[in-house]
């Protein structure tokens, strides 16, 4: 992480010296699809399976380019929901599961823009659990009178994550004002921890699971459409 915070530093200030400034700011929000991603659930097959689940997230940006290449910076508010299903008869029947968890975001991206608008972005995030709620709605009731509710305690307090994005930035003719458009996608790395579909805890390196053969990180991985509204100051 230290040498990739390293060559985004060196690539942008070799652009410094010769190149015009422009600032923007910018109010962005992204509709995302959210999984958490671990081995031990992979491994239950019909038991604990992965569903499709969706997150969001709002917040403002600001970026400074000088040329094409450019830094930014953002503050984002994010919800990062994961969905399971799957078939217990001895406890749950069938059931389905979710965890919510909800996030502050503060990625710095180092951004690359043509001429026309289009850009690319890449860099570090790093993302701050600020709460983490699980649900499960079992055939025969047995889970979900013992296993609903708060488990922030069994998450990471933040984790980082490697983020890719790309879109546009469309002008309002003269106006410093435009749209922006895109998509980002996103991979965490390091272990969030957190809990299975059947509200069990996964368990750390250091303190492994008692439902688990041995301990999996838990990798937080999203996709989604960026939009926003852009205010460019040269």
């Amino acid at each position: 992480m230290k040498n990739l915070i390293s060559l985004l530093t060196i690539i942008l200030f070799t652009n410094i010296v010769s190149a015009q400034m422009s600032i923007e700011v910018q109010a962005k929000g992204a509709a995302n699809s959210t999984w958490l991603l671990n081995k031990n659930i992979s491994d239950k097959g019909a038991t604990q399976d992965y569903a499709a689940a969706w997150g969001s997230s709002y917040g403002i940006a600001a970026n400074a380019y000088f040329g094409m290449t450019g830094v930014g910076i953002e503050f984002l508010y994010n919800t990062h929901n994961a969905n399971y299903t799957g078939q217990d008869a001895l406890i749950a029947g069938d059931y389905t599961s979710s965890i919510k968890l909800q996030t502050i975001q503060i990625p710095l991206l180092l951004k690359f823009q043509s001429e026309k608008g289009a850009y690319i972005e890449l860099g570090p995030q790093l993302t701050n659990i600020s709460k983490a709620t699980y649900n499960i709605d079992d055939q025969f009731g047995v889970l979900s009178l013992i296993q609903d509710g708060d488990k922030t305690e069994e998450y990471s307090g933040s984790y980082f994550s490697g983020v890719l994005g790309f879109g546009s930035k469309i002008a309002f003719g003269d106006l410093p004002l435009g749209m922006l458009i895109g998509l980002r996608l996103q991979y965490s790395f390091g272990d969030l921890m957190g809990v299975d579909g059947q509200g069990n805890t996964l368990g750390s390196e250091e303190s492994p699971s008692i439902w688990h053969p041995s301990h999996e990180p838990t990798q937080a991985v999203s996709g989604g459409i960026v939009i926003g509204l852009t205010y460019t100051i040269q």
